[in-house]
């Protein structure tokens, strides 16, 4: 399981968050209680690290009354933990997402994409884009296997490939 998923599967009962500075998946009684967080403090009940094999969590005990969050509710967390925790580390991350940049000009940065790739449109087209939308936006797998189609245009696939922002979050 990935994280956006196990975090979106945690999210149907309690509210969970990605901490990009801890590298955490934070664990909260609900999304009320993640708003009422005073800066400098942490509401969470549970932390998780799943950078780590055996996905290395914390409890925030001193605040959180565990009996506050129902049976039930617990159950389905500890068994979205088990399933994320029986995921090989590498594969609980997102694949990394790149764009091509393709020349600057007086009109700024252009990136080069596959118009109506993302409606599964039956004849995309390649075309160049003003900022790295959706269709301008490649995984990692997708780079791999437009390289390999086109072995000739490899290097310049590489020249050109810069990480994405997450656009479609």
């Amino acid at each position: 399981m990935k994280i956006d998923e196990f975090i979106k599967r945690v999210n149907e009962t309690l509210y969970a968050m990605w901490d990009p500075f801890a590298k955490a998946i934070k664990i909260y009684e609900s999304r009320q209680t993640y708003n009422d967080e005073e800066p400098g403090y942490d509401y969470s009940f549970m932390t998780l690290f799943p950078d780590k094999d055996d996905l290395a969590f914390d409890f925030n005990s001193d605040d959180i009354v565990l009996g506050d969050i129902s049976f039930r509710n617990l159950t389905i967390l500890f068994g979205l933990v088990q399933q994320l925790r029986d995921t090989p580390v590498k594969e609980r991350f997102p694949e990394k997402k790149y764009c091509l940049r393709w020349i600057d000009d007086d009109a700024g940065k252009s990136f080069l994409g596959l118009y109506r790739k993302t409606t599964g449109h039956s004849d995309p087209f390649w075309f160049l884009f003003g900022e790295p939308n959706l269709d301008a936006i490649f995984t990692e797998s997708e780079l791999n296997q437009l390289k390999k189609d086109n072995p000739c245009l490899a290097p310049a696939i590489d020249a050109m490939k810069e990480p994405a922002e997450d656009k479609d979050e």
